[in-house]
C-alpha cells in the first residue's frame, strides 16, 4: 500500500510511503539490483542499445533493456535497501516529500532520498554521490538541511502519540565524496550523522550477516549513549561479587532485551573516540546454524561475556541473606543505553535469535558481566578466549598492537606496535595515497583493496626506517624522533610524500592495485626497501644525516633521487610493468620487486644498490652461471640414472605376480612415491610417456636410498659429510635436498632467482667430492 499519511492536525505529512509489505517487497526487488531496467517496443530498441543500455531479453512485441544505475540513484537505493534489511517495515517510495509548517505559517515540502521509521526511531537521509572519488564542499547542502530541521522535526513527531517521542536521525550519505574538516564540523555540531563508502560498506555487510537483530548496532552508532524507548526499569535478579579484582555480575536475560543494548566491537569499522576494535566480523551461517539449533529447542549452558559502559544499578536483598562476604545477591536494572552492553564472547549465540520469531525471543541466556572494565582489559580478554578456540587472524592481531602494545617491553612487539599505528594513520588519513586501501579482516576486500595489514607492517620493520631489534633492544631508524609519537608524524610525513608521487605517476596503475602491479604488497614493500637504500646511498655519496633533517627536506631527498622511478612507473608500456612486477608474491617476490626498481635507479645513479643486487646483477651476464646450470641439470640425469640402473642390478628386472618389474616392487617400496611417478605418468601426454622410474623426484631419491634393503649398496655414492655435519651419524644426505633447490634455480632460468656465493660454493663441493663417485 502506498499511502498519503496525515498529522494529528489533518494537514498532509508525506507521499508515498510504503507500508503495506508486497509493496515493500516489490520496492525492494527493483533497488536491491544494480540495474536499471525497462520494457521498450522492438521498434524502438535500436535508439537505446549502445547509449548505456543493452539488450536483456528480446520479445515478440516488446524487448527488456537494462543499464548500471547512475551513481547518486544507486546510492539512494543501497541505504534504503540497508534499512529494509535492518527491519523498518515504513519507508519512502519513489520521489517522497514531506510536507512542513514554517514559522510564519507557510506551508512547503522537502523531498526526502530515504525515509524510514518504526514505534521508537525515524531515519532521514540525503545521499549525495560523485562519478569519481575526490573533494566536493557540502556546506550549502548542510545549511539548507540544519534550516529545515526544526520544521520537519514537528511534521514528523505530530504522526506518533504524544506518550511515544521518536529518536529522529538525520543523515548524510555520501559515495565517492572526501569530507572537509569544517563540513565534518559542521554536521557534527547540526547532531547530523555522516555515512561515507567506507561506513556503508560495513553496514551493510554486519546486516547481511546478521539480519535485523542487526539494527541495534547501528542504531548504536547513530544514538550512543541515549536512552533506548521502551527499555527502562529491566530489572533482574543477579549476583555480583568479585573477580581478577574486576566487579562482575551474572544474571539470566532474554534475547529481547540483551540485542537493544548490546554492541559488537568490529575491526572493520574504525571508532573516532579510538577505542580498540577486536572482534571479528559474524559469520553468517554459523549464525543460521544456531538459529536452526534454537528452533529445534536447543539452548547454551554457557556465560555470554559483557562488558557493561556504564556501571549499572544492584539492588541488594536484605543482609540477613547475604552472609557471604565475596558474594551478593540482589537485583540488577539494564542499562536502558544503546551501545551500553560491550560482547567481549558469545555474539554469534545472541545473534543466532536473529532470524527468530517473536515467540524466541524471550528465551533464557546466561550473562557474565563486567562494568566499566578498561578497554585494552577487554580486548586481552577477548585474545584470551578466542586464541584458545579459533585462531585470530594475524591482520586483526596486528591491528589491535597500537591500542595494547605502544611501548611495550619486548623490543620486537613496540616496534610491531609502531608500525600497526603508521600504517592505520595511513589507511585513515583522506589525504593519504593508501587512505582506505589496506583489506579488513572477515570484510570483502574492495577491488582497490590490495594491502594488506601483516605485509606492509612487516615491510616497515624489515626497512630498518623505524629502527631495528639489536641484541634484544630497539635500535633507532632515520624515521626515529624524539619520541613514539614524533616518530609516527615524521613517518606519515616521508612516506605520504613519496608514495603520492608513486600514485600520481600513474593514477589508473595505483587504483587498479593487484592488477595495476604498483599498489601491491610486494611493491608497497620493495618501495620501502628503496627509500631505505636511497637513505644509504645519499648518506655515503654526500654526507648527509638523514636523522637531523627535518621530514619535509628529508621527502624532498629521497623523491629527488628516486625520479627515475617515478619516471618509468608513468612512461612504461602495461607489457613492461607486467613484465617486471606482475605475478610476484611472498618475500622472493618483494627481494625481485627491489632488484628491478633498483636496476631502474642504477640507469641514473650507476653506484646505486645493495649489495646483494649487484651480485644478482654481475650474474646475469656471467658465464660462470651458464656452466652452473649445465652442472646443475646434468648432475640430476646422472643422479636418477645411477640410482635406477643400480636398482636393476640389484634387485632385477623379471616380473613379478604383480606385473611390476622386481626392482620397483622391492626397490621402490614407499607408498607414497610410487603413487606420485605413477600419477605424473599418467598425467604425461600418451605419445610421449615413459616408465614409471623416469618420473620420480630428486628428493624420492633420498628415500629410496635410504631403504634398509637398498642402502649397503648405495651409501658408499650417497653418504657424503659436509665440513659442518657432527661426526657419527647414520646418513648424511642433507645435501639432497640442498641441491634440488639449486637445480629447481638451474631448470628454470630468470633474471629473478640467482646463485648467491654459498650456493657457488656448494657447487664445486659437488664438483669434487659427489660427482666423481657417479658414473658418466
Amino acid at each position: 500500500m502506498s499511502e498519503k499519511t496525515s498529522t494529528n492536525d489533518g494537514k498532509s505529512f508525506s507521499s508515498p510511503l510504503l507500508t503495506d509489505p508486497k509493496d515493500l517487497k516489490s520496492a525492494y526487488r527493483v533497488r536491491r539490483s544494480q540495474f536499471e531496467e525497462k520494457s521498450v517496443y522492438n521498434a524502438d530498441v535500436e535508439n537505446f542499445i549502445g547509449k548505456e543500455w543493452e539488450l536483456q531479453r528480446a520479445g515478440k512485441h516488446k524487448s527488456r533493456i537494462k543499464r548500471v544505475k547512475r551513481h547518486n540513484d544507486w546510492l539512494e537505493d543501497r541505504l534504503w535497501c540497508l534499512l529494509h534489511n535492518m527491519g523498518y517495515q515504513k519507508l519512502n517510495g519513489v520521489d517522497f516529500k514531506i510536507e512542513f509548517t514554517r514559522g510564519n505559517g507557510s506551508i512547503g515540502t522537502k523531498q526526502i532520498d530515504v525515509y524510514a521509521e518504526d514505534d521508537d526511531t525515524v531515519i532521514i537521509v540525503e545521499c549525495k554521490s560523485q562519478k569519481s572519488e575526490g573533494r566536493r564542499s557540502l556546506q550549502k547542502d548542510i545549511e539548507e538541511t540544519h534550516s529545515l530541521q526544526p520544521y520537519i522535526r514537528k511534521s514528523v513527531i505530530k504522526r506518533f502519540p504524544k506518550d511515544r517521542m521518536p529518536k529522529l536521525i538525520w543523515v548524510y550519505a555520501t559515495n565517492n565524496i572526501l569530507w572537509s574538516k569544517k563540513d565534518v564540523d559542521r554536521v557534527e555540531s547540526y547532531s547530523i550523522k555522516r555515512i561515507t563508502d567506507n561506513e556503508l560498506f560495513y553496514y551493510e555487510t554486519f546486516i547481511r550477516h546478521m539480519g535485523p537483530a542487526g539494527r541495534y548496532q547501528i542504531l548504536g552508532e547513530f544514538l550512543r549513549d541515549q536512552k533506548i524507548p521502551g527499555l527502562a526499569d529491566v530489572k533482574l535478579p543477579a549476583i555480583r561479587g568479585k573477580v581478577g579484582g574486576e566487579v562482575f555480575y551474572s544474571f539470566v536475560v532474554t534475547p529481547r532485551n540483551l540485542l537493544k543494548i548490546a554492541f559488537v566491537n568490529h575491526q572493520a569499522l574504525s571508532h573516532p573516540d579510538g577505542t580498540p576494535a577486536y572482534q571479528r566480523m559474524i559469520n553468517s551461517s554459523r549464525i543460521k546454524e544456531i538459529s536452526d539449533y534454537i528452533k529445534k529447542g536447543g539452548y547454551f549452558p554457557t556465560n555470554i561475556l559483557v562488558n557493561f559502559t556504564v556501571t549499572p544499578r544492584f539492588d541488594q536483598i536484605s543482609n540477613k541473606v547475604n552472609t557471604d562476604p565475596n558474594i551478593k545477591f540482589g537485583w540488577i536494572t539494564l542499562p536502558n543505553i544503546y551501545r551500553s552492553a560491550w560482547i567481549i564472547d558469545g555474539q554469534h549465540r545472541l545473534y543466532g535469535f536473529s532470524y527468530l520469531d517473536n515467540e524466541h525471543l524471550d528465551q533464557s541466556l546466561f550473562v557474565l558481566a563486567f562494568a566499566k572494565l578498561p578497554a585494552k582489559k577487554e580486548a586481552d580478554m577477548f585474545i584470551t578466549i578466542n586464541h584458545k578456540q579459533k585462531s585470530v587472524p594475524r591482520g586483526l592481531l596486528l591491528g589491535l598492537l597500537p591500542d595494547l602494545k605502544m611501548g611495550d617491553d619486548d623490543p620486537k612487539t613496540a616496534l610491531s606496535a609502531l608500525a600497526s599505528t603508521i600504517q592505520r594513520e595511513l589507511n585513515l588519513d583522506p589525504d593519504s595515497p593508501f587512505f582506505k586501501r589496506f583489506t579488513v579482516p572477515d570484510m570483502p576486500a574492495e577491488s582497490n583493496q590490495s594491502l594488506t595489514v601483516a605485509e606492509f607492517v612487516k615491510g616497515l620493520r624489515v626497512s630498518g626506517l623505524i629502527g631495528k631489534v639489536t641484541d634484544n633492544a630497539l635500535t633507532t631508524g632515520p624515521f626515529t624522533g624524539n619520541d613514539d609519537d614524533a616518530t609516527i608524524e615524521r613517518a606519515l610525513k616521508v612516506l605520504n610524500s613519496y608514495f603520492e608521487w608513486v600514485r600520481v605517476a600513474h593514477q589508473v596503475r595505483w587504483d587498479k592495485g593487484r592488477e595495476g602491479y604498483i599498489s601491491t604488497n610486494p611493491g608497497i614493500r620493495a618501495h620501502l626497501t628503496i627509500i631505505s637504500n636511497t637513505i644509504t646511498y645519499l648518506s655515503h655519496k654526500q654526507s648527509i644525516s638523514f636523522p637531523t633533517l627535518k621530514a619535509e627536506e628529508f621527502s624532498d631527498r629521497i623523491i629527488e633521487t628516486c625520479e627515475p622511478i617515478f619516471s618509468y612507473i608513468e612512461n612504461a608500456s602495461d607489457d613492461e610493468i607486467a613484465g617486471k612486477f606482475a605475478r610476484l608474491f611472498g618475500d622472493g617476490g618483494v627481494r625481485t620487486y627491489s632488484f628491478h626498481l633498483m636496476d631502474i635507479m642504477s640507469g641514473t645513479h650507476t653506484d646505486f644498490g645493495s649489495d646483494e643486487y649487484k651480485l644478482w646483477k654481475a650474474q646475469q651476464q656471467s658465464d660462470l652461471i651458464e656452466d652452473v646450470n649445465r652442472f646443475l641439470m646434468k648432475f640430476s640425469e646422472r643422479l636418477t640414472n645411477y640410482v635406477i640402473d643400480t636398482l636393476k642390478e640389484v634387485h632385477g628386472t623379471e616380473r613379478l605376480q604383480s606385473g611390476e618389474e622386481k626392482f620397483w616392487d622391492v626397490g621402490v617400496q614407499n607408498p607414497k612415491v610410487r603413487e606420485k611417478a605413477y600419477k605424473k605418468q599418467q598425467d604425461d601426454d600418451p605419445a610421449r610417456r615413459k616408465q614409471k622410474e623416469a618420473y620420480l623426484d630428486i628428493v624420492d631419491l633420498e628415500i629410496i636410498v635410504k631403504q634398509k634393503n637398498n642402502w649397503e649398496y648405495f651409501k658408499d655414492v650417497f653418504n657424503n659429510a659436509r665440513k659442518d655435519d657432527h661426526k657419527g651419524r647414520a646418513y648424511y644426505l642433507e645435501w639432497i635436498a640442498q641441491y634440488n633447490e639449486l637445480r629447481k634455480i638451474a631448470a628454470h632460468p630468470n633474471q629473478y632467482r640467482t646463485y648467491s656465493e654459498e650456493d657457488l660454493e656448494f657447487v664445486d663441493w659437488l664438483r669434487t667430492v659427489v660427482s666423481p663417485k657417479i658414473p658418466e
